[in-house]
């Protein structure tokens, strides 16, 4: 793959000093999950990849055209990310139900450093906690919607 996603730490600093905010994640664009032959260029390096499903925007529907989201449901870090990625069609996977569906959608990012790997997947894991925990969505009653308060997102992700 002539543009592989990477992720490289910035110069002269070491893994104590390593933050999300600081650490620049290269992300591959999001991909459809269907089969395990969706990772054939998956690279076999070290990384960090999330899977999404997607889903409809509460109070949408499909026959109005409504809105698609896509809720990030896992993050993980692995050191061969065409491995780990392929064990998600294993019977074992406690994704594979939801990964046979069809909704499913995967992004990696490359990180050999094993410091910034861990640090920037520790970020995106309190980031789906934080997501995870929000309060059921408000209504606000002037234009009859709900309206979610999620956290934001990690910087480059």
């Amino acid at each position: 793959m002539a543009s592989e996603p990477t992720a490289r730490p910035p110069v002269e600093t070491s893994a104590s000093q390593l933050s999300a905010e600081r650490l620049a994640l290269n992300w591959s664009k999001w991909f459809c999950c269907e089969t395990s032959f969706s990772l054939l260029l998956v690279p076999d390096q070290p990384g960090i990849y999330a899977v999404a499903e997607e889903v409809m925007a509460p109070g949408e529907s499909a026959r109005t055209g409504g809105k698609r989201l896509l809720a990030v449901v896992h993050f993980a870090e692995t050191d061969n990310l065409a491995r780990a990625l392929s064990r998600l069609f294993t019977p074992a996977s406690p994704l594979r139900e939801r990964i046979a569906g069809g909704h499913c959608l995967l992004r990696y990012a490359v990180v050999e450093d094993e410091a910034a790997r861990q640090v920037a997947c520790a970020a995106l894991q309190t980031w789906l906690a934080a997501s995870a925990e929000t309060v059921a969505p408000e209504t606000d009653p002037r234009r009859g919607k709900m309206e979610l308060e999620l956290p934001a997102l990690p910087a480059g992700f």
